[in-house]
């Protein structure tokens, strides 16, 4: 736990001084802020379904964006070799900077706040489905942060890893859109569509969102995050024994 705290303070460290950090983390809160303004205006009342249902979408767009160069960037500036010799699990190392992603979209999603703070000055807000929604995004977040540090882990090229992690959040996003499950119905047996709806992140978001915490909602992002944190630390142990 102590090397992941160090890796982690030095990830973090490494947004709030990155020029490049600052340009996604505005970029996505005034994306962020443009649709809090459009639910606004198309009248949704004191309420903020209609924002967090954009919210997936966006995190689809930036979050490939954001781990792209994680472990990409290490490799083609040679780093990655340095941090293999360091006395560190790998784990450790994959854990620090996936912890280190996830905070600071959680940081740009807190200065969102100020939108359900003025709904609920100027009405009755149901507080527990917005917190469960905040909840919701973070897990989500988290789920797409692990499958792009996976896959920038595989490559050092970082426009290679961006695309891999566009293509394949895109697929398992539609996968648990409702319209697309409707379509596949009428193409699929049943077992096949609880099969692909199951797998999508996007159903266990909207569940949360809801403002219904279920443990079996939890355990998936838990074992979908673990699952490519793994895989991803498999990929640099592969790395670090053939040197």
């Amino acid at each position: 736990m102590p090397d992941t705290l160090v890796i982690l303070r030095r990830e973090l460290k490494s947004y709030f001084v990155s020029p490049i950090a600052y340009v996604f983390g505005v970029l996505l809160l005034g994306v962020l802020l443009f649709l809090s303004s459009y639910a606004i205006e198309q009248g949704s009342g004191a309420n903020m379904q209609l924002f967090f249902g954009f919210v997936p979408m966006i995190l689809v767009l930036f979050v490939p964006g954001l781990t792209m160069r994680l472990w990409a960037e290490e490799q083609k500036l040679g780093t990655i070799q340095l941090l293999m010799t360091f006395p560190v699990r790998t784990f450790s190392l994959v854990l620090g900077k996936f912890l280190a992603a996830v905070l600071f979209l959680a940081f740009v999603l807190v200065l969102t706040l100020g939108l359900p703070l003025t709904l609920g000055a100027y009405g009755a807000l149901d507080w527990p489905p917005v917190l469960g929604a905040y909840l919701a995004t973070v897990l989500f977040a988290s789920s797409f942060v692990a499958l792009g540090m996976f896959w920038s882990s595989t490559t050092e090229d970082q426009i290679v890893a961006l695309l891999l992690s566009l293509v394949s959040l895109g697929v398992l996003y539609v996968l648990g859109y409702p319209i697309v499950v409707d379509f596949l119905t009428g193409w699929l047996p049943p077992w096949a569509i609880d099969v692909l709806s199951g797998i999508s992140p996007f159903k266990y978001f909207t569940s949360i969102a809801r403002g219904v915490i279920d443990t079996r909602d939890i355990v998936y992002f838990a074992c979908f995050c673990g699952f490519f944190l793994y895989a991803n630390a498999m990929v640099l142990n592969s790395r670090r024994q053939t040197g």
